[in-house]
Order: structure tokens, then C-alpha cells, then sequence
């Protein structure tokens, strides 16, 4: 491998010192760690060597890799998730814990382990003594060496595959996303309706445009948002005018009357005159 390679890569993760899992992108063995995730789609990562989508000394021994053949690598925390910082671990009060939003109800408490949001940092629970908690803000795998094993399954070549595999490393549901290339450094993208209600794509849209930019020397990219009516919504508006034709039709056919006529707004004010 070269750094600006696209590649699919295929891995587990596990800390050193305790074979703990750390991350996979094989289902069987996130279930046999007790770590699955129903939301997650198991297969291999998309991502492009050198651009620092992972960690620093994975990246490295990406360089050393070739497709297909199995590799594993020991990275210490310095080129893992970094060294723990003891000043990011602080102390609060149980009062203030118990306070945020996922405890409010009562039906959830704070253990050892879990995953916590304090004033937009996220932290783990380290322990509980005296009435007050530790929380570490230190990255949940720093301080720790991790073992990766892996294989590269694809080296992606064509610039179509290589744009969905940046937008799937942004993003998601690449294949919803179409597209037309201006040129050679332009590139019109069609936006699908799931972004248009999502508060992550505002963050999600800069990391493709940056992207895109950087790694396939895109100039202009136009990000586009397309309001189609859709074919149901024209039969239902057709529907309504049909409807509505009709009524009056019977309205009219009530009164057989020549002199008998249905008045008009303007008609009503002259008559009351």
C-alpha cells in the first residue's frame, strides 16, 4: 500500500493486556464479546492510507500491507488512542451526575464503565466513593496497547467507487446519494431526503466536501437539495380537483330554475346595498 490508496479493510481490534474487544467489523465476533450493535453494518471500513481515518500506528503498517494477505500489529498507546492524562480525570458530586438528562427518570443508574455527555464531553464512569464520582475524559482506550489484526480486501481504483467510499466514511446510505461529474474538477451531488432532517449532516457535509476535495482534486463541489413531488402526491391533488368538479357539477344540477343561480361574493354585498 501507498498513502492516497483507497482501501477496504477488514479487522479486529482487541486491548493487549486484557484481550478486550475494542472494535470489529465482523458480526460473529462483536456477538461473541457481547458487543453488538443491531445499528451497525458489519463488513469492511472503507478509507484512504495516510489521511489519518485511524489510528496513527495502524495507518503506518497500512504502508507495509498487501491486499488479501492476513497481517497483526502491536501499537502502543502513544500511536493508539494516546497516553491517559490524569488531569482529564475529575470528581462530582452524586447530585450532579444524577442530574443529567439519562438519569433524570430514575429508571437508569450510573455504574462503573458506562459512557456519559458533560457539558459537550464525553466521559466514563471510573468509580464511585464517598457520594461523589470519577469521571475519566480521557479517550475510553487510551493509555492502552492495542492489538490489531487485519487484511486488506480491496484496493479501490475506479472514481465513482472511490466518491461512495468517501461519502460512506463521512456519511451514510452512500448508494442514496447521486451524482455527476462537471469536467475534470467539478462534481454535482444530489442530496437524498434522509439528510434533509438530520442535525449530523451539518458536520457530516463538511468532512465530504473536504474530502472530496483533497482526494480526488475536486475544485467545485455543489451539494444539491431536491424537492421532487412524488407520484402519489399528484394522484391525491388530481384526486381532490375530480372530487371537487364533481360536487359542483351536482351542486348545479340541483336547481333547474334558469333564474336560479348560485351568488357570488360581490353578488351578496350588492343585494344587501
Amino acid at each position: 500500500m501507498k498513502d492516497g490508496d483507497f482501501i477496504r479493510l477488514d479487522f479486529d481490534a482487541f486491548v493487549k493486556e486484557t484481550e478486550q474487544l475494542v472494535d470489529t467489523t465482523h458480526e460473529e465476533v462483536a456477538k461473541e464479546h457481547d458487543l453488538y450493535n443491531e445499528r451497525v453494518s458489519y463488513a469492511p471500513i472503507p478509507l484512504i492510507v495516510g489521511s489519518g481515518q485511524i489510528v496513527k500506528g495502524l495507518d503506518r503498517d497500512l504502508l507495509e500491507a498487501e491486499k488479501g494477505k492476513e497481517r497483526e500489529v502491536e501499537i502502543p498507546p502513544s500511536e493508539a488512542f494516546g497516553d491517559k492524562d490524569p488531569k482529564l480525570v475529575e470528581i462530582f458530586p452524586e447530585r450532579k451526575i444524577l442530574s443529567l438528562p439519562e438519569f433524570r427518570k430514575g429508571d437508569k443508574y450510573p455504574v462503573d464503565g458506562m459512557e456519559i455527555r458533560m457539558n459537550n464531553r464525553t466521559g466514563i464512569i471510573a468509580g464511585r466513593f464517598a457520594g461523589r464520582y470519577r469521571i475519566d475524559f480521557n479517550h475510553r482506550w487510551a493509555g492502552k496497547t492495542i492489538i490489531y489484526k487485519y487484511k486488506v480486501t480491496n484496493i479501490i481504483t475506479k472514481k465513482d467507487e472511490k466518491l461512495r467510499a468517501i461519502i460512506e466514511s463521512s456519511y451514510t446510505a452512500p448508494d442514496e446519494f447521486r451524482f455527476e461529474w462537471k469536467g475534470k474538477d467539478g462534481i454535482d451531488i444530489v442530496l437524498p431526503d434522509i439528510v434533509k432532517l438530520d442535525q449530523g449532516w451539518t458536520m457530516a457535509k463538511f468532512k465530504l466536501v473536504s474530502d472530496i476535495r483533497a482526494h480526488l482534486n475536486m475544485k467545485t463541489v455543489r451539494l444539491i437539495e431536491e424537492y421532487v413531488k412524488k407520484e402519489e402526491e399528484k394522484a391525491e391533488e388530481e384526486q381532490k380537483v375530480s372530487v371537487g368538479n364533481d360536487h359542483q357539477h351536482e351542486h348545479d344540477h340541483e336547481c333547474d330554475d334558469p333564474e336560479c343561480k348560485h351568488a357570488t361574493p360581490t353578488e351578496v354585498a350588492k343585494e344587501k346595498d
